[in-house]
């Protein structure tokens, strides 16, 4: 039977569950679902989950697969066979997450066309059209969000194609790290902006929110903590497959818990940056925009941008760069987690390694379930 290859370093495989975990979840999610929330309240209680959740899930899932070196099917089959059902649920939430991130990853990859259009004073940006104009004219061009998103879902086939050494580890230990550094330079601009301190308080100051009535009714308690709890599943990643493969990858002699506290706290770490980045600068630039929903990120900081001046437009294309890097780092987890058991499975009888051929496929399925999610709008 041909060897199954891993991750060729700990960084590496480091680099790659980070980027699993760090996605849309962080930096749309998070400033997403802490802007409806309540700012303050809401991330002390996504902070508890994280420590006391977050980081058990993580090591039991690292651990299962690892220890059956099988990605979430194998891996509950060798378990027992009773809760192999259990695998397969993990593998259909990856490929039906997948369907929307496809389609999402694709307006990112069009904000940064309309924000380079804008650079070079060129027809394809935004022209006179505010931030509401432009996402509705996506909106009610489907074609366009069809093709942007089928284009997504090809960058994810391709390096899931080259294999977890090859493609997924290559990608993520450049990407990520440039999505720090990204993170950081729209952080320093966001935060220097006048009025953004108004969008430090509401994150970081208890009651502000209520006190400044911003949130016209306090959200209740078990509402903010099904919302941070659902966000901290999402945006660890946890349930739906991705860290069981991943963990199947993993050298047996690396500290597993160790390499799982580091990416809950990196994780962590990034949604408050994410947070730093979107919200300052929403008080700052467009006070009345949203807090929540899809439109804090396509409306909302395009809004930002816009106000910006000549400036505007760079870091538009650098923050839904970041976006784009952030979505990429998890699209090609989760279509790895439906790719690795079908590789397995080949391998295991015999047939060599199909990775490139399940691959297409998987990516196929996943374009087909993206169209339906573009055309719905």
């Amino acid at each position: 039977m041909e060897e199954r290859k891993g991750f060729g370093s700990n960084f590496g495989f480091l680099m790659a569950a980070i980027g699993s975990a760090v996605g849309l979840g962080n930096i749309w999610g998070f400033p997403n679902k802490m802007g409806a929330n309540g700012g303050f309240t809401f991330l002390i209680l996504y902070l508890v989950l994280a420590v006391f959740c977050g980081v058990i899930v993580m090591i039991g899932e690292l651990a299962l697969g690892r220890k059956t070196g099988h990605g979430a099917i194998g891996a509950y089959r060798i378990l027992s066979k009773k809760f192999k059902w259990l695998g397969w649920m993990g593998v259909l939430s990856a490929f039906l997450i997948l369907g929307f991130y496809c389609a999402l990853g694709g307006y990112c990859l069009k904000y940064v066309t309309l924000n380079v259009g804008n650079l070079f004073h060129a027809g394809f940006g935004t022209g006179t059209l505010d931030g509401a104009g432009v996402f509705d004219a996506l909106m009610a061009n489907q074609g366009e969000c069809v093709i942007y998103g089928l284009l997504f879902v090809a960058i994810t086939m391709i390096i899931v194609m080259g294999g977890v050494g090859g493609g997924i580890e290559k990608v993520c230990s450049v990407g990520m790290p440039a999505l720090f550094i990204l993170l950081i330079i729209s952080i320093i601009r966001a935060c220097t902006l006048d009025g953004a301190v108004e969008g430090l308080k509401y994150m970081f100051v208890p009651g502000w929110a209520l006190d400044n009535g911003i949130i016209k009714e306090a959200p209740s308690f078990f509402s903010v903590l099904s919302t941070a709890g659902g966000q901290m599943f999402f945006s660890l990643s946890l349930g739906m497959a991705a860290m069981i493969t991943y963990g199947s990858y993993m050298d047996k002699k690396k500290n597993l818990q160790k390499n799982a506290v580091v990416i809950v706290v990196m994780d962590t770490v990034v949604a408050l940056m994410a947070g730093l980045c979107v919200i300052p600068g929403r008080f700052a630039l467009d006070p009345t925009g949203n807090l929540g929903g899809p439109s804090l990120l396509f409306v909302t900081m395009q809004n930002v941008f816009d106000r910006m001046g000549s400036v505007g437009p760079i870091f538009g294309i650098m923050f839904y760069l970041l976006v784009v890097f952030a979505a990429i780092s998890s699209s090609i987890s989760l279509l790895e987690a439906v790719v690795a058991h079908f590789v397995d499975k080949a391998r295991e009888q015999g047939k060599g390694d199909k990775r490139k051929l399940y691959s297409v496929l998987a990516g196929i399925a996943a374009g087909i379930l993206c169209v339906i999610v573009c055309l719905d709008s």
